[in-house]
């Protein structure tokens, strides 16, 4: 019969190396963010937005918006730190247009959002290490 003797300075060299391999076996992964955004109180109801990274290099990712709902997933990969966020909705206009193609009509859009919020975003959102809800309410003056 063998009887193992654990001293203060054994439990806790032991704990060490268990702390060690659980956070080396996990991977870190990237957040997701996810939220509403709206134009005037009314839900986008079907349009995109884009998160690009203050960083030159660094990530962007991009979410079709509906119902006025977004979700961009951890597999997008965004890293934490700043990014501009541009959002985009074209809206039917209620007219129908020529299409490229002879013969087709086409529902006629437009840009909803005011280009502060898109070509000349100044809309950032700061992403951090863990999921996140970002909201946009956006206005039209």
């Amino acid at each position: 019969m063998v009887v193992a003797m654990c001293t203060p300075r054994t439990l806790s060299n032991f704990a060490a190396g268990a702390l060690i391999t659980i956070a080396g076996c996990g991977t870190q992964s990237a957040p997701a963010v996810h939220g509403k955004v709206t134009l005037d109180g009314e839900p986008v109801t079907s349009g995109s937005i884009v998160f690009l990274s203050a960083a030159s290099s660094g990530p962007k990712a991009a979410a079709a918006i509906e119902q006025g709902g977004y979700a961009v997933s951890a597999q997008d990969k965004l890293q934490p730190g700043r990014y501009r966020v541009e959002i985009s909705w074209r809206k039917p206009t209620g007219r129908k247009i020529a299409s490229a193609d002879p013969g087709v009509m086409v529902d006629e859009t437009r840009e909803a959002v005011p280009p502060k919020y898109n070509i000349d975003s100044a809309l950032s959102a700061e992403i951090g290490s863990r999921d996140v809800e970002k909201d946009f309410a956006l206005s039209s003056k």
